[in-house]
């Protein structure tokens, strides 16, 4: 099985384009591929990711990416896919490392508190409102923590690390008791 945290959540499918069978791919706004082709997307099915070859792909848009995946060739085939997530390889990304100005570079790095206790790994980012949230996949469940670089005190790019200092309280508010 694919592990999502090897990936980078680049946008959702939107809907089918066209007659020709290509698929209209939302971009996340912080995603770049004008550099690259990539020669696979992975659609999020059954939260689990599932790869699909790209025959051809071209910018309809500054966001919208439209795709020719020999899989899916009919409108009927490609709206069972709308609205779900899709991943890309980090190599098919335009990126210089684990920054602010795309935050999804920070999927699978490990977050720690200042004791250097594990809270857990980065497997997405919520963005509410302008107010992005780190999804972390924690050792009760999901945690979410607000991505301030007030909280922030190390990023280790090359053992993929957050040192964060996450206010007292913050931890509870996550848990279910």
């Amino acid at each position: 099985m694919l592990e999502k945290s090897q990936y980078i959540q680049a946008g959702i499918v939107a809907k089918p384009h066209g007659i020709s069978g290509e698929t209209a791919v939302r971009l996340s706004p912080e995603i770049d591929l004008k550099e690259t082709q990539p020669t696979f997307i992975f659609i999020e099915i059954d939260n689990g990711l599932v790869p699909f070859r790209v025959t051809n792909s071209r910018y309809k848009s500054d966001d919208v990416i439209l795709v020719k995946l020999p899989l899916l060739d009919t409108e009927e085939k490609i709206r069972k896919f709308m609205e779900c997530k899709v991943y890309l390889d980090p190599q098919d990304v335009a990126t210089s490392g684990a920054d602010f100005s795309n935050l999804n570079t920070f999927n699978g790095f490990e977050v720690k508190d200042l004791t250097a206790r594990t809270i857990g790994k980065i497997t997405g980012i919520q963005d509410i409102s302008s107010n992005p949230l780190f999804i972390i996949d924690g050792q009760n469940g999901e945690v979410l923590i607000p991505v301030a670089e007030d909280f922030i005190v190390n990023i280790d790019d090359d053992n993929q690390i957050i040192e964060m200092n996450i206010p007292e309280g913050l931890l509870g508010l996550n848990s279910a008791e």
